[in-house]
This record gives structure tokens, sequence and C-alpha cells, in this order.
């Protein structure tokens, strides 16, 4: 085996935005020496083999690594020098999933590192892969069994878990649907404040998507714990079936199926899609990012669901 980072070539989903290899991260072979030396220090045993996970769209690194002793850990790093936000996200995911409950599906931190600049993650390590593209109907079965367990271990949300308000999270994308365009922007308004409203049960991910989600024998495990809020139990569900819904799946079918969503006041599913279409509508728009240059056109196709959803629910006409 080598030291050196390995991935393969990805299947791209709809010409645009390539499954699997949507960020350009820094590999565990381009740290500084010091760096790696005093993570190998740590670990008490040599790097053998590391593995890229280039899904998502953060520019830092994620990387499986087997280590001589044939153990694996998981490992991510970001210098506050380049990337300081990262640095905040994954120093807030090791805090988010030091307090959460035994059971919930989402790996732990092991231990941190800081190495001057630099900020490292030792996470237990997941042998599983994405949910493949489109939605395959026994695989998304398994995240949503997964969201609906979270959901109830994490309700209400557990003592010593800090987590701010998703209205107070989401004050952003509401302003921002008060950008849409007229007609349908005074309803989506509405929607969005109304969902907003809604009690706050429950600790949510609120990042559900593919990419943030891996299939195992036993099940399937969210990753990226970094954007938590307390808001209600069925949020991620939602937001989760939005790709559903855009990879051609039922997604009214599954809210009505799900016992997470069977009774969930309609208008409220639809204020979750006003903030996004709200949000991504803007997103779309911005300029192009280097660090990570499938995140418009990503933003875009959710953007198009969330409107193509949220359109049908309403009975809205697209032309």
């Amino acid at each position: 085996m080598s030291s050196g980072d390995t991935a393969s070539a990805p299947p791209v989903r709809g010409g645009a935005v390539p499954t699997g290899a949507t960020a350009l991260r820094p590999r565990w072979s381009s740290l500084p020496v010091g760096v790696r030396e005093a993570v190998e220090s740590r670990l008490g045993a040599l790097v053998v083999e590391a593995r890229s996970q280039d899904s998502g769209f953060t520019p830092g690194l994620a990387s499986r690594l087997l280590l001589a002793d044939g153990r694996r850990v998981f490992v991510k790093a970001a210098s506050s020098e380049t990337a300081s936000w990262v640095v905040d996200a994954y120093r807030r995911e090791c805090e988010v999933t030091a307090g959460l409950p035994a059971g919930v599906h989402a790996p732990r931190a092991l231990w941190t590192l800081e190495h001057g600049p630099w900020f490292v993650a030792v996470m237990e390590d997941v042998e599983g892969q994405h949910p493949r593209r489109p939605w395959q109907e026994d695989e998304l079965d398994l995240v949503l069994a997964m969201l609906t367990e979270n959901a109830r271990l994490l309700t209400p949300p557990p003592p010593g878990l800090v987590v701010p308000l998703l209205a107070d999270e989401l004050a952003t994308e509401l302003d921002l649907v008060r950008r849409l365009e007229p007609p349908w922007r005074d309803t989506c308004v509405g929607l969005a404040e109304r969902m907003l409203a809604s009690p706050a049960t429950t600790v949510v991910h609120t990042d559900v998507r593919d990419d943030n989600v891996l299939l195992t024998d036993s099940g399937a495990v969210a990753v990226d714990w970094n954007f938590v809020a307390a808001g209600p139990a069925w949020f991620d569900m939602v937001s989760l079936l939005v790709q559903a819904h855009g990879d051609g799946v039922d997604a009214d079918a599954l809210l009505a199926r799900e016992p997470l969503t069977r009774d969930v006041d309609p208008d409220l599913v639809d204020g979750v899609l006003a903030l996004l279409l709200g949000y991504l509508t803007w997103a779309a728009a911005q300029d192009h990012v280097e660090t990570s240059p499938y995140l418009r056109a990503h933003q875009a196709w959710y953007r198009d669901a969330s409107r193509s959803w949220l359109s049908r629910r309403r009975g809205w006409s697209l032309g």
C-alpha cells in the first residue's frame, strides 16, 4: 500500500455535478510534515493509506486513514490561515457529536489536535458508502428510518448540548424569501414565517443530503453535524425529500407514509420549501467559488427541485 491519497472517478449527475467529487480538498500527503507527524504520534502508528473523501462542498481535508496496525480513523483538518470558517465548522462538529446521546446515528470525534494554524479532528471511521443517485427506494427507506430514530433520540434536546433556535439560524433565509419575485412571494413569506414559528422540540441536523449520509451494513449514518439547531422533529426529513423529489421520487407519498411527517400541516411542509427556495434562488446567482467549483450548479439544481415540488403542492404553474 501507498501512503498517498487515492480516489476513483465518479459518475456525473445531470451533466453538471459529479457524484462524489464535488470538493477540492487538500490531501493527507499535502499537509505539513509536522502536522502529519503529530497526528501519527498521537495515533501511535504510521499512516499507510489515505483515501480522500471528495463529496460535499467544503475545502477542508477529509480522509479515511489506514494505519500500520490495521486500525482505521477518519481525519478532518483545516488551517485558520486559509480557511478559518472550515476550522470553526470542524470545531463545532466535535462539540456537537460529543453531546449526542448514545444511539444517535452519527460518528463521534475521538480527539482533536492543534499544530500551528492547523486544526485536526480525528473521528470514528464509518465503513460505508453514500446513497446512489438518483435515489433508490431501498436506500431512501434506510435513511428515512435513521432520521426517524435520530429525531426520537434528540427530542427533547439533550441536556448540555447548546444549540441555536432554527428560527434564529434561518432569519437570513426568511429575508431572502422576501426578495422573491411576485406572484409567489407573499404566499412564500407567509408560509416561511409560519414554519419558523413551529415548536422547537428537537435537535435537527439541517443539512441532510446524499453526501452527508453513509449507508452501512446496519443502516444509515448522518455525518457533518456542524449546523445543528433546535427545530421541529420533521424538518430534516422534509428537506431531504426535496432531493428525492428532484430525482423523480414521489416525495408526497413518502410524507404521507412516514410517522414523522404524515400528520404535519401541509403548509408547514411548504414553509420549508419556501425557505429553501428563497435561499437557493439567491445563492445560485452568486459568484463562482474557486475552492468549490460545483457549488453554484448544486444550488441551482436544489433551487429548481424546491420550486418544482412547491409549485406542484400549491397548484402553481411554472409556465
